[in-house]
């Protein structure tokens, strides 16, 4: 099924479950529902990139036009899923009354990074300001910028 991927141990692990739950007489449904919900936790804990998980669910989906490894339909999910994201980072600093200049709504919309998007948000719960989104923080981390 995804011969051409680089996988993990992790990704792996999650592909015998999913097969050991078909073999079991699991409804369809239930087990692709578990495969995604795997793949979207291995993408968040970094151990699976957002395009690998993209290509894995066109596979499983079936999707025609995904015949080759970045087909419309992955590089449509990729868009949708980091627009997503910047959108939940943005809803977030509304909703806490902050303030987000649009330097700050660029570079959200602009970052193709997951990884780095999931720390914006982590980090929108805490700041004060939505440029501390990209400063480092006591932490002295810093998202990486588009």
């Amino acid at each position: 099924m995804i011969d051409d991927l680089d996988t993990t141990p992790e990704l792996h692990d999650l592909l015998r479950f999913t097969l050991t739950c078909m073999g079991l007489g699991i409804p369809p449904e239930r087990v692709v529902g578990d495969l995604r919900y795997g793949l979207e936790e291995l993408r968040q804990r970094g151990s699976l990139p957002l395009r690998d998980m993209a290509r894995i669910r066109a596979r499983v989906d079936e999707r025609p036009d995904d015949e080759h490894q970045d087909g419309e339909w992955v590089r449509g999910y990729t868009a949708g899923y980091t627009a997503a994201w910047a959108g939940a980072v943005l809803r977030l600093l509304e909703m806490r009354d902050i303030e987000v200049p649009k330097e700050v709504f660029r570079l959200l919309h602009l970052c193709p990074d997951p990884d780095t998007l999931t720390r914006c948000l982590d980090r929108a719960i805490t700041v004060d300001t939505a440029e501390e989104l990209f400063t480092p923080g006591p932490d002295h981390t810093q998202p990486n910028t588009p």
